[in-house]
Protein backbone atom coordinates (compact mmCIF):
# COMPACT_ATOMS: atom_id res chain seq x y z
CA UNK A 1 0.00 0.00 0.00
CA UNK A 2 0.87 3.24 -1.09
CA UNK A 3 2.44 5.62 2.17
CA UNK A 4 2.06 9.33 1.80
CA UNK A 5 5.18 11.45 1.37
CA UNK A 6 5.19 14.35 3.83
CA UNK A 7 7.86 17.15 4.32
CA UNK A 8 7.66 18.24 7.72
CA UNK A 9 9.12 22.16 8.57
CA UNK A 10 9.57 24.19 11.78
CA UNK A 11 12.72 25.60 12.76
CA UNK A 12 12.46 24.03 16.16
CA UNK A 13 14.46 20.48 15.82
CA UNK A 14 12.14 18.67 18.93
CA UNK A 15 8.66 19.59 17.45
CA UNK A 16 9.90 19.04 13.48
CA UNK A 17 11.20 15.03 14.93
CA UNK A 18 7.66 14.60 17.26
CA UNK A 19 5.67 15.35 14.16
CA UNK A 20 7.54 13.34 12.11
CA UNK A 21 7.53 10.05 14.60
CA UNK A 22 3.95 10.59 15.19
CA UNK A 23 3.19 10.69 11.51
CA UNK A 24 5.51 7.53 10.89
CA UNK A 25 3.32 5.77 13.77
CA UNK A 26 0.06 6.49 12.08
CA UNK A 27 1.45 5.01 8.36
CA UNK A 28 3.00 8.32 6.67
CA UNK A 29 6.62 8.52 5.27
CA UNK A 30 7.91 12.00 6.69
CA UNK A 31 11.35 13.74 6.42
CA UNK A 32 11.87 16.67 9.16
CA UNK A 33 13.65 19.85 8.32
CA UNK A 34 14.42 22.63 10.33
CA UNK A 35 14.72 25.55 7.70
CA UNK A 36 13.24 27.11 4.49
CA UNK A 37 15.99 26.79 2.59
CA UNK A 38 16.69 23.20 2.73
CA UNK A 39 13.15 22.47 2.69
CA UNK A 40 12.92 23.83 -0.64
CA UNK A 41 16.33 22.33 -1.90
CA UNK A 42 14.21 18.44 -0.35
CA UNK A 43 11.45 19.33 -2.57
CA UNK A 44 13.98 19.59 -5.56
CA UNK A 45 15.52 16.03 -5.15
CA UNK A 46 12.37 13.77 -3.88
CA UNK A 47 8.80 14.11 -4.90
CA UNK A 48 5.99 14.87 -1.94
CA UNK A 49 2.44 14.90 -1.39
CA UNK A 50 2.06 16.90 1.46
CA UNK A 51 4.37 19.91 3.06
CA UNK A 52 3.59 21.24 6.85
CA UNK A 53 4.88 24.77 7.58
CA UNK A 54 6.16 26.73 10.50
CA UNK A 55 5.13 30.25 9.58
CA UNK A 56 7.51 31.71 12.11
CA UNK A 57 10.94 30.62 11.43
CA UNK A 58 14.21 32.85 10.84
CA UNK A 59 15.19 33.91 7.67
CA UNK A 60 13.32 32.99 5.02
CA UNK A 61 9.97 32.10 6.82
CA UNK A 62 7.30 30.26 6.18
CA UNK A 63 5.66 32.23 4.10
CA UNK A 64 7.88 32.78 1.71
CA UNK A 65 8.17 28.98 1.72
CA UNK A 66 4.40 28.33 0.82
CA UNK A 67 4.70 30.73 -2.23
CA UNK A 68 7.45 28.90 -3.49
CA UNK A 69 5.54 25.74 -3.23
CA UNK A 70 3.10 26.81 -4.71
CA UNK A 71 4.69 28.48 -7.71
CA UNK A 72 7.26 25.83 -8.51
CA UNK A 73 5.47 22.38 -6.98
CA UNK A 74 1.43 23.33 -7.27
CA UNK A 75 0.47 19.97 -6.63
CA UNK A 76 1.75 19.71 -3.53
CA UNK A 77 -0.19 19.88 -0.40
CA UNK A 78 0.41 22.56 2.25
CA UNK A 79 -0.39 22.98 6.08
CA UNK A 80 0.38 25.38 8.19
CA UNK A 81 1.45 25.86 11.65
CA UNK A 82 1.64 29.07 13.91
CA UNK A 83 2.14 29.75 17.71
CA UNK A 84 0.47 33.07 16.53
CA UNK A 85 -3.27 33.32 16.15
CA UNK A 86 -3.72 35.94 13.61
CA UNK A 87 -6.60 35.87 11.58
CA UNK A 88 -5.67 37.87 8.35
CA UNK A 89 -2.38 35.76 8.65
CA UNK A 90 -4.86 32.62 8.20
CA UNK A 91 -6.81 34.45 5.48
CA UNK A 92 -3.60 35.27 3.36
CA UNK A 93 -2.42 31.50 3.66
CA UNK A 94 -5.66 30.01 2.41
CA UNK A 95 -5.76 32.73 -0.67
CA UNK A 96 -2.40 32.30 -1.46
CA UNK A 97 -3.33 27.96 -1.94
CA UNK A 98 -2.93 26.59 1.59
CA UNK A 99 -5.51 23.69 2.31
CA UNK A 100 -5.14 24.02 6.04
CA UNK A 101 -3.93 26.55 8.55
CA UNK A 102 -3.45 25.22 12.66
CA UNK A 103 -2.28 26.86 15.74
CA UNK A 104 0.05 25.33 18.25
CA UNK A 105 0.42 23.85 20.40
CA UNK A 106 -0.41 20.87 17.99
CA UNK A 107 -3.36 18.90 18.96
CA UNK A 108 -2.59 15.65 16.45
CA UNK A 109 -5.78 14.53 15.97
CA UNK A 110 -6.64 17.86 14.07
CA UNK A 111 -3.19 17.26 12.53
CA UNK A 112 -4.17 13.95 11.61
CA UNK A 113 -7.57 14.68 10.27
CA UNK A 114 -6.03 18.28 8.31
CA UNK A 115 -3.79 15.88 6.54
CA UNK A 116 -6.45 13.03 5.44
CA UNK A 117 -8.58 15.42 4.12
CA UNK A 118 -5.62 17.77 2.21
CA UNK A 119 -4.34 14.67 0.63
CA UNK A 120 -7.71 13.48 -0.12
CA UNK A 121 -8.43 16.79 -1.96
CA UNK A 122 -5.27 16.18 -3.55
CA UNK A 123 -5.95 12.52 -4.99
CA UNK A 124 -9.38 14.23 -6.14
CA UNK A 125 -7.46 17.07 -7.96
CA UNK A 126 -4.73 14.79 -9.76
CA UNK A 127 -7.69 12.19 -11.22
CA UNK A 128 -9.48 15.45 -12.08
CA UNK A 129 -6.41 16.72 -13.79
CA UNK A 130 -5.59 13.31 -14.65
CA UNK A 131 -8.99 12.99 -16.44
CA UNK A 132 -8.95 16.52 -17.94
CA UNK A 133 -5.39 15.44 -19.71
CA UNK A 134 -6.87 12.54 -20.96
CA UNK A 135 -10.14 14.07 -22.56
CA UNK A 136 -7.73 16.97 -24.12
CA UNK A 137 -5.89 13.58 -25.36
CA UNK A 138 -8.58 12.00 -26.77
CA UNK A 139 -9.94 15.09 -28.47
CA UNK A 140 -6.86 16.20 -30.31
CA UNK A 141 -6.89 12.37 -31.72
CA UNK A 142 -9.88 12.55 -32.57
CA UNK A 143 -9.64 16.10 -34.20
CA UNK A 144 -6.86 14.97 -35.92
CA UNK A 145 -8.74 11.79 -37.42
CA UNK A 146 -11.39 13.88 -38.65
CA UNK A 147 -9.37 16.77 -39.96
CA UNK A 148 -7.53 13.72 -41.38
CA UNK A 149 -10.61 12.18 -43.23
CA UNK A 150 -12.10 15.67 -44.19
CA UNK A 151 -9.09 16.33 -46.12
CA UNK A 152 -9.25 12.99 -47.65
CA UNK A 153 -12.70 13.56 -48.61
CA UNK A 154 -11.95 16.87 -50.05
CA UNK A 155 -9.34 15.25 -51.79
CA UNK A 156 -11.26 12.58 -53.10
CA UNK A 157 -14.00 15.00 -54.48
CA UNK A 158 -11.42 17.62 -55.79
CA UNK A 159 -9.78 14.46 -57.75
CA UNK A 160 -13.53 13.45 -58.92
CA UNK A 161 -14.24 16.68 -60.42
CA UNK A 162 -11.01 16.76 -62.14
CA UNK A 163 -11.49 13.46 -63.73
CA UNK A 164 -15.12 14.45 -64.91
CA UNK A 165 -13.49 17.95 -66.29
CA UNK A 166 -10.86 15.85 -68.38
CA UNK A 167 -13.47 13.34 -69.32
CA UNK A 168 -15.75 16.69 -70.70
CA UNK A 169 -11.93 18.02 -72.30
CA UNK A 170 -10.90 14.65 -73.49
CA UNK A 171 -12.07 14.51 -77.13
CA UNK A 172 -11.70 18.01 -77.29
CA UNK A 173 -8.07 18.79 -76.59
CA UNK A 174 -6.47 15.48 -74.94
CA UNK A 175 -4.92 15.99 -71.85
CA UNK A 176 -5.18 17.63 -68.79
CA UNK A 177 -2.63 20.28 -68.97
CA UNK A 178 -5.61 23.10 -70.52
CA UNK A 179 -7.85 22.53 -66.91
CA UNK A 180 -5.14 22.46 -64.68
CA UNK A 181 -3.38 26.02 -66.23
CA UNK A 182 -6.65 27.77 -66.78
CA UNK A 183 -7.69 26.66 -62.70
CA UNK A 184 -4.34 27.79 -61.51
CA UNK A 185 -4.72 31.10 -63.73
CA UNK A 186 -8.33 31.63 -62.38
CA UNK A 187 -7.16 31.48 -58.84
CA UNK A 188 -4.02 33.28 -58.84
CA UNK A 189 -6.24 36.44 -60.59
CA UNK A 190 -9.03 36.03 -58.24
CA UNK A 191 -6.19 35.80 -55.27
CA UNK A 192 -4.81 38.94 -57.33
CA UNK A 193 -7.92 40.71 -57.69
CA UNK A 194 -8.35 41.04 -53.76
CA UNK A 195 -10.39 38.36 -53.10
CA UNK A 196 -10.52 36.06 -49.63
CA UNK A 197 -8.32 33.10 -49.70
CA UNK A 198 -11.55 30.55 -48.94
CA UNK A 199 -12.95 31.95 -52.48
CA UNK A 200 -9.73 31.88 -54.48
CA UNK A 201 -9.44 28.02 -53.39
CA UNK A 202 -12.94 27.69 -54.57
CA UNK A 203 -12.24 29.25 -57.97
CA UNK A 204 -9.30 26.62 -58.19
CA UNK A 205 -11.40 24.10 -57.54
CA UNK A 206 -14.87 25.00 -59.60
CA UNK A 207 -12.97 26.25 -62.76
CA UNK A 208 -11.70 23.32 -64.05
CA UNK A 209 -15.58 22.27 -64.34
CA UNK A 210 -16.36 25.02 -66.99
CA UNK A 211 -16.79 22.95 -70.04
CA UNK A 212 -18.49 19.90 -68.56
CA UNK A 213 -21.47 20.20 -70.44
CA UNK A 214 -19.46 19.32 -73.36
CA UNK A 215 -20.18 15.75 -72.38
CA UNK A 216 -23.49 16.48 -74.00
CA UNK A 217 -22.21 17.88 -77.57
CA UNK A 218 -22.28 15.55 -80.21
CA UNK A 219 -18.94 14.32 -81.72
CA UNK A 220 -19.29 15.41 -84.66
CA UNK A 221 -19.34 19.02 -83.96
CA UNK A 222 -17.18 18.50 -81.09
CA UNK A 223 -14.60 17.22 -83.32
CA UNK A 224 -15.05 19.25 -86.30
CA UNK A 225 -11.75 20.32 -88.16
CA UNK A 226 -13.33 23.12 -90.16
CA UNK A 227 -15.85 26.22 -89.25
CA UNK A 228 -18.99 25.34 -87.67
CA UNK A 229 -22.01 26.17 -89.39
CA UNK A 230 -24.78 28.52 -87.85
CA UNK A 231 -26.81 25.45 -86.53
CA UNK A 232 -23.71 23.85 -84.90
CA UNK A 233 -22.52 26.65 -83.72
CA UNK A 234 -25.84 27.01 -81.45
CA UNK A 235 -25.54 23.65 -80.45
CA UNK A 236 -21.97 24.18 -79.43
CA UNK A 237 -22.87 27.16 -77.44
CA UNK A 238 -25.58 24.81 -75.41
CA UNK A 239 -22.46 23.49 -73.71
CA UNK A 240 -22.75 26.30 -70.82
CA UNK A 241 -26.51 25.65 -70.24
CA UNK A 242 -25.70 21.89 -70.39
CA UNK A 243 -23.03 22.41 -67.90
CA UNK A 244 -24.73 24.57 -65.63
CA UNK A 245 -27.55 21.87 -65.75
CA UNK A 246 -25.23 18.90 -64.90
CA UNK A 247 -24.21 21.23 -61.59
CA UNK A 248 -27.22 22.58 -60.73
CA UNK A 249 -29.46 21.65 -57.47
CA UNK A 250 -26.19 21.27 -55.44
CA UNK A 251 -25.70 21.91 -51.71
CA UNK A 252 -21.96 22.03 -51.62
CA UNK A 253 -20.62 25.83 -52.07
CA UNK A 254 -17.99 24.42 -54.51
CA UNK A 255 -20.59 22.90 -56.60
CA UNK A 256 -23.11 25.73 -56.94
CA UNK A 257 -20.34 27.81 -57.68
CA UNK A 258 -18.89 25.56 -60.77
CA UNK A 259 -22.44 26.05 -61.92
CA UNK A 260 -22.28 29.76 -61.99
CA UNK A 261 -18.66 29.26 -64.03
CA UNK A 262 -20.09 26.59 -66.47
CA UNK A 263 -23.29 29.01 -67.24
CA UNK A 264 -21.20 32.13 -67.96
CA UNK A 265 -17.51 31.71 -68.56
CA UNK A 266 -18.28 32.86 -72.18
CA UNK A 267 -20.52 35.72 -71.19
CA UNK A 268 -18.93 39.35 -72.69
CA UNK A 269 -18.23 42.11 -70.80
CA UNK A 270 -19.79 43.97 -73.61
CA UNK A 271 -23.52 42.03 -73.60
CA UNK A 272 -22.38 40.25 -76.72
CA UNK A 273 -21.91 36.80 -75.29
CA UNK A 274 -23.88 33.94 -74.33
CA UNK A 275 -26.43 32.16 -73.55
CA UNK A 276 -28.19 34.36 -71.82
CA UNK A 277 -26.16 37.83 -72.99
CA UNK A 278 -25.18 39.30 -69.50
CA UNK A 279 -22.89 42.40 -69.90
CA UNK A 280 -20.73 43.77 -67.17
CA UNK A 281 -20.97 43.49 -63.72
CA UNK A 282 -24.25 41.28 -64.03
CA UNK A 283 -21.39 38.90 -65.49
CA UNK A 284 -20.27 36.66 -61.89
CA UNK A 285 -17.30 37.75 -61.10
CA UNK A 286 -16.19 34.33 -61.07
CA UNK A 287 -16.78 34.13 -64.87
CA UNK A 288 -15.21 37.32 -66.16
CA UNK A 289 -12.02 35.53 -64.67
CA UNK A 290 -12.53 32.41 -65.83
CA UNK A 291 -13.15 33.86 -69.45
CA UNK A 292 -9.78 35.50 -69.68
CA UNK A 293 -7.97 32.68 -68.17
CA UNK A 294 -9.43 30.65 -70.61
CA UNK A 295 -9.36 32.34 -73.28
CA UNK A 296 -5.47 32.94 -72.74
CA UNK A 297 -5.22 29.57 -72.42
CA UNK A 298 -6.79 28.29 -75.17
CA UNK A 299 -5.15 30.89 -77.17
CA UNK A 300 -1.80 30.53 -76.31
CA UNK A 301 -2.25 26.55 -76.63
CA UNK A 302 -1.39 24.05 -79.66
CA UNK A 303 -4.66 22.56 -80.86
CA UNK A 304 -5.15 19.76 -83.99
CA UNK A 305 -6.87 22.36 -85.96
CA UNK A 306 -4.68 25.21 -85.42
CA UNK A 307 -1.17 26.49 -83.53
CA UNK A 308 -0.46 28.58 -80.06
CA UNK A 309 0.02 32.15 -80.55
CA UNK A 310 2.96 33.98 -79.65
CA UNK A 311 2.42 35.23 -75.95
CA UNK A 312 2.93 38.74 -77.33
CA UNK A 313 0.82 38.74 -79.73
CA UNK A 314 -1.78 36.97 -77.08
CA UNK A 315 -1.62 40.01 -74.81
CA UNK A 316 -2.51 42.17 -77.96
CA UNK A 317 -5.36 40.46 -78.06
CA UNK A 318 -6.61 40.67 -74.72
CA UNK A 319 -5.79 44.47 -74.78
CA UNK A 320 -7.84 44.85 -77.70
CA UNK A 321 -11.08 43.03 -76.35
CA UNK A 322 -10.61 44.86 -73.07
CA UNK A 323 -14.10 45.88 -72.22
CA UNK A 324 -15.41 44.57 -74.81
CA UNK A 325 -14.82 40.67 -74.37
CA UNK A 326 -13.32 40.75 -71.04
CA UNK A 327 -13.78 43.00 -67.64
CA UNK A 328 -11.36 45.73 -68.27
CA UNK A 329 -10.45 45.86 -64.41
CA UNK A 330 -9.36 42.06 -64.51
CA UNK A 331 -7.27 43.13 -67.74
CA UNK A 332 -5.44 45.39 -65.79
CA UNK A 333 -5.29 42.29 -62.88
CA UNK A 334 -4.21 40.18 -65.23
CA UNK A 335 -1.17 42.67 -67.26
CA UNK A 336 -0.20 43.32 -64.33
CA UNK A 337 0.77 39.95 -62.80
CA UNK A 338 1.81 38.60 -66.33
CA UNK A 339 4.62 36.76 -65.30
CA UNK A 340 2.98 34.93 -62.64
CA UNK A 341 0.70 33.73 -65.36
CA UNK A 342 3.41 32.76 -67.36
CA UNK A 343 5.51 30.80 -64.84
CA UNK A 344 2.05 29.04 -64.40
CA UNK A 345 2.24 27.94 -67.85
CA UNK A 346 5.68 26.72 -67.87
CA UNK A 347 5.38 24.86 -64.83
CA UNK A 348 1.88 22.84 -66.42
CA UNK A 349 3.16 22.62 -69.92
CA UNK A 350 1.51 20.28 -71.92
CA UNK A 351 4.44 17.71 -71.53
CA UNK A 352 3.60 17.94 -67.65
CA UNK A 353 1.00 15.56 -68.59
CA UNK A 354 1.69 13.34 -71.25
Amino acid sequence: MYKAHILAVDDEPLICQVISEYLERIGYFCQPVIDATNALLELKRHPYDLIIIDIIMPGRDGIWLLNQVKTHFPEIAIIMLTAIHETQIAIDCLKMGAYDYLIKPIDFDKLALSIERALKKRHLELKVKEYQAHLEEMVTERTAQLKEAHEQLKQSQIEIIHRLAMAAEFKDIGTGAHIKRMSEYSAAIAKRFGMPPHRVELILYASPMHDIGKIGIPDYILLKEGKLTPEEWEIMKQHTTIGASILSGSKFELLRLAEVIALTHHERYDGKGYPRGLKGEDIPIEGRIVALADAFDALTSKRPYKPALPIEKTIDIIKEERGRQFDPHIVDVFLDMIEEILSIKEKYKDEYFT
